[in-house]
């Protein structure tokens, strides 16, 4: 789609039939016209937000016969006045009449004074109707005793006159407890007028319905709709009026609102039931009855209409019909999937979509990551569906990717996990999920979306994009956040890290007699290299390791909980912008320590930084490989000095294929990572072909160990075996990632 074609869908409800509703409309509107259908007749139309249940009103309303009468109130747009009930009901009386002949002066004047009585209680209730009986009052009451009995009275006016008596006037002690007797009995008598109303109302209303609806073989036909929108008190008002007021023959009511929410209002509106009445207390099952909203709900609707879930190709004809030409046809299919059943949040979505679709082809041509239809339309579903998970994603895109791959990745064969059939769907994945993201993988539209399209199909998925290039989607859609200022709490869990299983066993630590001669060779220096020699055979207990380095947006929550010294570069404890899924740096051996005491203390587990030992197996594997990935150097699978980035990369970037054999991420190169042995060459140049057992190092030293290299660093530093140390104290270019025993 060009620029220049570029709108918006209106999110107008519609008589128009787009997702198949005309069987249920016809079936509906033929109960409401049968003349075997007893009246009155209430019937509920359910759906939640956005479902077209006021769509699937407007087509029942116009599939009507013309000779039957009908009227459309909207409840939400009352919501303000005192009472949504009065509106209601003269809603219904402007209807009715035109029902009734001009030759008929007598009943309508019969109707108008129905709908002045309508008015006449709110003045009564306004100026409070209250008197007090000044001759049984007696002498000397306390006005402070007073004013509090007063407080329940309405209208000020009355509390004031009555305070200036008060305080004219000699009284008994005894004042209080009249004065509340008194009250008693007015509102008492207040009720009793209202209930008078009512009676004649609807013995009114009755006469004139008969007239000119039963006899004539006519309906009317009240469409209530937004009820749900309205206050509670307000619906269930609303609710009442229809069997106080209008259950009469010939009425049918038609209520569009969401079932769950009106009967939460129900039983918002009747808590007073469960304390201080005494009548309640004297016939709690019927009470208790009347405080489920459902039941309260059964007595008023007699026919409950569930708007059903659109069809999966209903859906995709619907989405497909909402743009002449899509950007790409994996558009459509993904709203389809990822929106389902709501009509209302498909147009948003798309509107979302196709706003920031214009948007990009006007910003991002010339940028080096190309913005990509399908993957936009992903994310602004994602973002629509479910707000949280793509809070989390903003701050860290990698996790998407991680997404992607745990849903589509094979699991583990069936020798390498507990499951005993292959079939199961709860058996190990090959891919791990950071706990940041794990609740979400349940959630189905998530799922959907992430699985449409094979991996290998181009500009749909994100497995191949880098965290920066899946960052620039995130860039663009935060145009169009409904509020940029919302804070969504996360859970603890959202900052511990994720951690890899590395299972017990062997592995060749260190460099052989031949690998030292080969970087002789190319010039590097001899003293560094016998560092890590010889190569010895080490036997460790399972593990587990941060896949990760410990992001700023991990290490953030620990120094503002424990006020440490933020890391040079940062403001206000606050990392620099957009760098929340960079790996923390400017680390000193000392806070990377104590973060590990600090997380563990936060989940109850024994977090510790790796041994150098353990550190170098997850690097490297079994097979004492030189770099993560292999026995061959590459530029294109980390960030040292060769490939000339000169900065810090975020996580992720060069996965997978510069990950290690068990899937830990960015171990050559990027930054330094802190060990947690001591250094010391001669320690480490005793170690013999004896297989050494879970070895922690030197018991006290200068320097600490440091491991994988970083960006300043040429390759050589980048290799698996390669030993570093620094004064722990240091910390320029220095992070960490964490570990635990099993």
């Amino acid at each position: 789609m060009k620029p220049s074609q570029a709108y918006t869908l209106n999110d107008f409800p519609t008589d128009k039939d787009t997702l198949d509703f005309t069987p249920y409309v016809d079936s509906l509107v033929d109960i409401i016209i049968s003349p075997t259908t007893d009246t009155p007749l209430t019937i509920g139309i359910f759906g939640t937000w956005g479902s077209g249940k006021t769509s699937l009103m407007l087509m029942m309303r116009k599939r009507l016969p013309k000779s039957f009468r009908t009227t459309w109130f909207n409840a939400w747009m009352y919501d303000k006045e005192e009472t949504v009930w009065r509106a209601f009901l003269l809603s219904t009386l402007v209807s009715l009449k035109e029902a009734i002949p001009n030759d008929k002066p007598e009943d309508i004047e019969k109707l108008e004074r129905l709908k002045m009585a309508l008015y006449q209680p709110v003045t009564v209730e306004k100026l409070g109707g209250i008197t007090v009986e000044w001759d049984k009052l007696g002498y000397g009451a306390a006005e402070s005793a007073v004013q509090v009995g007063l407080s329940i009275l309405p209208g000020g006016t009355i509390v004031s006159d009555l305070l200036k008596e008060l305080r004219n006037t000699e009284h008994s002690e005894q004042a209080l407890t009249k004065i509340f007797s008194s009250i008693q009995r007015e509102r008492v008598n207040e009720h009793i007028e209202q209930v008078r109303f009512s009676e004649q109302f609807q013995k009114h209303f009755t006469e004139l319905a008969d007239e000119y609806l039963i006899k004539k073989n006519l309906r009317l036909v009240i469409f209530i709709d937004d009820l749900d929108r309205c206050l509670p008190e307000k619906a269930v008002e609303t609710l009442e009026a229809i069997k106080l007021f209008l259950d009469t023959p010939g009425c049918v009511f038609v209520i569009g609102a969401d079932q769950s929410i009106i009967t939460q209002g129900i039983e918002i509106k009747y808590a007073d039931f469960e304390n201080g009445n005494n009548d309640i207390q004297q016939k709690p099952n019927e009470y208790n009855n009347l405080l489920k909203g459902t039941r309260y709900l059964e007595k008023i609707i007699q026919l409950p209409f569930q708007i059903p879930p659109i069809d999966r190709q209903i859906s995709t004809n619907f989405v497909n019909s909402l743009v002449p030409e899509w950007p790409h046809p994996a558009c459509p299919q993904i709203f389809a999937m990822g929106l389902e059943d709501n009509p209302r949040l498909v147009k948003r979505t798309v509107n979302v979509f196709l706003l920031l679709w214009n948007l990009a082809q006007k910003r991002f041509t010339q940028s080096k990551h190309q913005i990509k239809p399908a993957r936009l339309a992903k994310i602004v579903t994602i973002q629509a569906v479910a707000p949280e998970l793509y809070s989390r994603l903003k701050e860290s895109p990698r996790f998407l990717r991680d997404l992607e791959n745990y849903y589509t990745v094979d699991f583990l064969p069936a020798s390498q996990d507990n499951s005993q059939d292959n079939s199961q769907p709860d058996r190990k994945r090959k891919v791990e999920l950071n706990p940041t993201v794990a609740s979400f993988s349940t959630n189905e539209a998530v799922h959907r979306i992430l699985t449409l399209h094979p991996l290998n199909m181009p500009d749909v998925n994100f497995s191949d994009l880098t965290p920066n290039e899946i960052r620039s989607y995130f860039t663009l859609t935060r145009n169009v956040e409904m509020n940029k200022n919302i804070s969504i709490t996360h859970p603890r869990i959202f900052f511990e890290p994720q951690t890899i299983h590395i299972p017990a066993g062997n592995f060749l630590m260190g460099s052989t007699q031949k690998q030292v001669q080969d970087l002789i060779n190319s010039g590097i220096s001899l003293e560094r290299i016998r560092r890590e020699t010889p190569q010895h055979t080490v036997n460790l207990s399972d593990y587990r390791i941060g896949k990760y380095l410990i992001t700023n947006h991990e290490y953030q929550a620990f120094i503002r909980d424990v006020k440490l010294e933020q890391p040079v570069g940062w403001q206000n404890h606050n990392f620099p912008k957009d760098k929340g899924d960079f790996p923390v740096v400017n680390v000193t051996w000392k806070a990377a320590n104590e973060y590990c005491e600090w997380l563990s203390e936060q989940t109850n587990k024994n977090y510790r930084l790796p041994t150098e030992a353990e550190w170098e197996k997850a690097s490297r594997g079994t097979d004492g490989r030189l770099y993560p990935w292999g026995n061959q150097f590459n530029t294109k699978y980390c960030n040292t000095a060769e490939r000339k980035i000169g900065r810090v990369t975020p996580l992720g970037h060069f996965s997978p294929q510069g990950d290690s054999p068990y899937g830990c991420v960015d171990m050559s190169g990027n930054i330094w990572e802190w060990c947690s042995d001591w250094f010391n060459t001669k320690e480490y140049k005793k170690r013999t072909q004896i297989i050494e057992r879970d070895p922690k190092g030197p018991k006290i030293g200068k320097y600490r160990v440091l491991r994988g290299g970083s960006f300043i660093m040429s390759y050589e530093y980048a290799r698996c075996s390669a030993r570093y140390r620094m004064a722990p104290s240091y910390w320029y270019d220095f992070g960490f990632r964490v570990a635990m025993g099993e």
